[in-house]
């Protein structure tokens, strides 16, 4: 008998090299406003890096393109959650 899932979904997170920890999408509003400030800036930079990267790219079918449109999609979520957090405020 095989075992069942219990939870196959996982919260995406972003690395922050500028706060120095992980920082899960689901915990965006305990952040303190100086944390967010810094998140939002280095989540917007690394959704433009990930846009232009891909942007040169020939072949989208490649490893290195889709990490790059995974780069974006996490990026992107932040961006949103991040505003939202900011408009509760």
């Amino acid at each position: 008998m095989l075992p069942t899932p219990t939870n196959t979904h996982r919260i995406p997170y972003f690395h922050s090299y500028l706060l120095g920890k992980s920082v899960p999408l689901d915990q965006l509003s305990s952040l303190p406003d100086n944390e967010l400030g810094i998140l939002d800036v280095e989540t917007l930079a690394a959704l433009n890096e990930a846009r232009h990267n891909r942007s040169n790219m020939n072949d989208f079918q490649t490893d290195e393109a889709r990490t790059e449109f995974r780069r974006m999609k996490v990026a992107g979520y932040f961006q949103a959650g991040i505003k939202i957090a900011l408009d509760q405020r």
